[in-house]
């Protein structure tokens, strides 16, 4: 049984469907109409499959056929744990067919997320990858069963499962699904990276991403003609590496092309040969493809659009890019809250490589507890915000205020013509000896330097000053602590900001998102032996 712990109250619903802010129907029927008028145009492609619209419907009919098989009762949630490849939306759309709830998962985790996550859904069905010599998916499902008593059915896509999706899906059994009328209700799960203890499973509905993904369309200057947009980032939580290169082609008769496996090369070189127009990734990819593309002497004519969240881009890395690549589009939000704000091909380069954009429309955001250009936590509620955490009412009860708005935990301020700054963390200050530190401050102007790919500025246990800063590099040659805070000298920050311990490392850990994970980079510093605190004071 689900629990929905922040359902838009029936005056919402009643509302934004009055004013056309949701449909009326389900992103199947959307799916079917192009899979109708154009059936035999490019749907999604991934190093396995090249499939129509005609055939990527009718695939997700015969899953759903499969799902409808089972007996399941409406809502109930089924698991898919997979790469970023095409298997993602087609499971997505068979779950929307057969009125059950679709639960990604990244194929990194293992026994302690996964039995977390399969635990706190209840879910009654998991797909798996199919076996690798490193890993054996089906025997992790194996050893957590016991303490999974609601897992009913464990299928995989591939020869050698108990249950092989691909036969499933040339079955000629097929379930449209064009009776349901669940597009208010939480169908689609999104996960949390994880970036401190377990992930948490946010709830979306139909209507939720019609709004959100229309929208998104509208800042890319997409025009009637089909285009291609590529999911370079991570696209089996759910959220930004699916969402925008994946379902929002989906839903407006363009093709999505996904990879499967991050390096910077591959990431090129998939925009090259298919030539993508739009592209989704995190900051850190962008940041490594363009080195590749300098070195490479590389330019990407058809790419026009780079859509990108999930961490700060410096902004004259942003300019770089926009230069070398593609028009840089940031956006701001969280898996668990949406999305308020978002850059838009019109803005000027300035306001798209210093903010994060302006309110979407229907968004209520405040800064703090007040309003203007005070800094203060960002707070927001809008058509696109979750329906809270899938069973867990707790949780849900912290992450938003008792008025319905999402507590993002990053610090804000908007400016004079109404874009979003995000300055800080909430929680992310460092404090040493009383003065609070913002590691973003230090690290937007740390990244300028030639010597830097990439920065993360923590705070480590110090017995005297409670913490002392530590920055943390991938440098492109020789670097020094002494060079770094001769340059942060330079550019003005305050000696108490001056980092006092310096590491360096060939790459910074991620988590299942692609964004810098703090939490493991942090632990990585505490394993390396310190520096004598005495030694380090300026």
């Amino acid at each position: 049984m689900t629990e929905v712990a922040m359902a838009p109250t029936a005056a919402e619903i009643d509302r934004w469907v009055a004013e056309k802010v949701w449909r009326t129907d389900n992103l199947l029927h959307v799916l079917d109409a192009h899979a109708s008028a154009h059936g035999d145009r490019l749907a999604v492609a991934d190093q396995h499959r090249r499939l129509s619209y005609r055939e990527f419907a009718d695939r997700t009919a015969a899953l759903a056929a499969w799902l409808v098989g089972l007996g399941l009762p409406a809502g109930a949630v089924v698991a898919v744990q997979s790469p970023s490849n095409a298997t993602i939306p087609l499971m997505h759309f068979a779950c929307d067919r057969a009125d059950l709830t679709f639960l990604p998962l990244s194929d990194a985790w293992r026994e302690r997320e996964i039995g977390h996550l399969l635990e706190r859904s209840g879910a009654r069905v998991v797909v798996v990858p199919p076996d690798r010599d490193d890993v054996r998916y089906s025997a992790m499902i194996a050893g957590l069963r016991a303490d999974l008593p609601a897992l009913e059915v464990v299928a995989s896509f591939g020869p050698g499962a108990s249950v092989d999706l691909d036969e499933v899906m040339l079955r000629p059994a097929r379930h449209r699904g064009t009776g349901l009328a669940t597009q208010s209700l939480p169908r689609m799960c999104m996960v949390t990276s994880g970036t401190s203890g377990f992930p948490k499973i946010s709830l979306y509905s139909d209507d939720n991403l019609w709004f959100f993904l229309s929208v998104y369309r509208e800042t890319l200057g997409v025009g009637e003609q089909p285009e291609v947009f590529a999911g370079i980032a991570p696209a089996n939580t759910g959220s930004t590496g699916y969402l925008f290169p994946v379902l929002t082609p989906l839903l407006f008769g363009s093709s999505s092309v996904m990879l499967e496996h991050w390096n910077p090369v591959a990431a090129l070189d998939l925009l090259a040969e298919e030539g993508a127009s739009v592209a989704v990734a995190v900051p850190t990819q962008l940041i490594k493809m363009l080195d590749v593309a300098k070195r490479r002497g590389m330019r990407l004519p058809a790419l026009r659009v780079l859509s990108n969240a999930g961490a700060p881009m410096p902004p004259d890395v942003a300019a770089e890019i926009d230069a070398t690549l593609g028009q840089v589009l940031p956006m701001y939000g969280a898996t668990d809250g949406g999305v308020p704000t978002m850059t838009t091909v019109d803005d000027p380069p300035g306001k798209r490589h210093r903010s994060v954009g302006r309110p979407l429309p229907h968004t209520e955001l405040r800064i703090g507890e007040g309003a203007g250009s005070e800094v203060g936590e960002i707070h927001w509620r809008n058509p696109i915000k979750s329906y809270g955490y899938l069973n867990d009412a707790a949780q849900t009860a912290a992450a938003f205020t008792p008025e319905g708005l999402y507590r993002s935990g990053d610090l804000g301020r908007v400016d004079e013509d109404g874009y979003l700054h995000v300055v800080g963390r909430v929680k992310d200050l460092i404090i040493r000896g009383g003065q609070n530190i913002s590691p973003r401050e230090i690290e937007d102007v740390v990244v300028e330097m030639a010597e830097v790919l990439e920065v993360a500025a923590l705070g480590v246990p110090d017995p005297v000053y409670g913490e002392r800063v530590c920055l943390c590099v991938v440098p492109t040659g020789p670097l020094t602590l002494d060079r770094v805070a001769a340059h942060l000298r330079t550019r003005g920050l305050a000696e108490f900001m001056v980092p006092e311990r310096f590491e360096v490392f060939d790459e910074f850990p991620t988590n299942s998102g692609g964004k810098v994970s703090k939490v493991d980079l942090r632990a990585l510093v505490l394993a390396r032996a310190a520096p004598n605190p005495e030694e380090a004071v300026r």
